[in-house]
């Protein structure tokens, strides 16, 4: 019995799916599917996957095409259910090309030809629309955020502003941006929503102007030099319906999700007290970090 193993997210099952378990299924004499779990999805940043585990993996049951459908639930995990179940051809879509010439040594691999004008993407799309956001700097951390902004479902970079007109268009040619600009108020016409990555004494105000043309923005900490600062800022978003983010990663990070709910679970006793140390070494001290006039030090730079 020759037995074809495939994996995938399947959400919003459509025929591009249909048609891959199909052909998948024509391979061999018994088809077993891996469902990608929620926590999965998360931790290789596939974000914004609208079923959940329970109704993908019915969804797939009902196409009648797989003969055990099983959960992947972590990375290398593939390895593994070869090896368990005797899967003698691994099927994985074309966009995945090379990706899993790794799995050669364990049985065949063959990466078939996606259905093109349909995909999850898309579908997701359709029923929440695609915000497009500008970059406001173009500095170490833009570059990182933009790189990053490609695994967020429903979110596409379109634009940049910067002061500097030859470095802010270096910027978005190296990026494959479309359009870039020096006027910040032709910047925001541009865009949904803003993500602010410059100087920490430019953050209110720049905030504070994309608020109020009805923007939605992610800022760079610290968000705001001053408690009246920030609680304007707030009643702002809160007045226009928009969303205001001081984009401090590490509260959406996992682990530190699971560390805040083991802290209060009580699990480990009563907390007394938090001693944390926070370094970071800059040797240049010409450097934004060390200057006054740029809100530079410890305490904005890292508190």
């Amino acid at each position: 019995m020759k037995t074809v193993i495939t994996y995938g997210t399947f959400d919003l099952l459509h025929t591009g799916h249909m048609n891959l378990l199909r052909r998948a299924r024509k391979l061999g004499d018994r088809l077993i599917v891996g469902v990608t779990t929620d926590s999965y999805d998360q931790s290789r940043g596939k974000l914004n996957v609208m079923e959940s585990l329970e109704e993908r993996m019915e969804n797939v049951r009902k196409t009648g095409l797989a003969d055990l459908i099983i959960k992947e639930e972590l990375e290398g995990q593939k390895i593994h259910d070869i090896r368990k179940y005797g899967a003698d051809v691994f099927v994985i879509g074309s966009d995945w090309s090379g990706k899993f010439d790794y799995l050669r040594e364990y049985c065949e691999v063959v990466y078939l030809e996606r259905t093109k004008g349909v995909s999850s993407t898309d579908l997701r799309s359709a029923r929440n629309p695609i915000v497009y956001m500008g970059i406001a700097g173009h500095g170490r951390i833009a570059g990182r955020f933009l790189r990053e902004s490609k695994y967020v479902s429903n979110i596409e970079i379109t634009a940049v502003f910067g002061r500097n007109k030859e470095r802010v268009r270096r910027f978005a040619e190296s990026h494959a941006l479309l359009e870039y600009d020096t006027e910040y108020e032709q910047f925001l016409d541009r865009v949904h929503a803003v993500y602010i990555a410059v100087p920490h004494h430019l953050h209110y105000e720049m905030a504070r102007r994309a608020l109020l043309r009805g923007k939605h923005v992610l800022c760079e900490k610290p968000l705001a030099l001053a408690r009246d600062e920030a609680e304007e800022l707030f009643r702002i978003a809160a007045e226009k319906g928009v969303v205001l983010l001081e984009a401090l990663k590490t509260a959406f990070c996992p682990a530190f999700q699971q560390l805040t709910s083991l802290a209060g679970s009580g699990v480990i006793g009563s907390i007394k007290a938090v001693d944390a140390t926070f370094t970071k070494l800059i040797e240049d001290e010409t450097a934004r970090e060390y200057d006054p006039m740029q809100a530079g030090g410890a305490w904005t730079e890292l508190g």
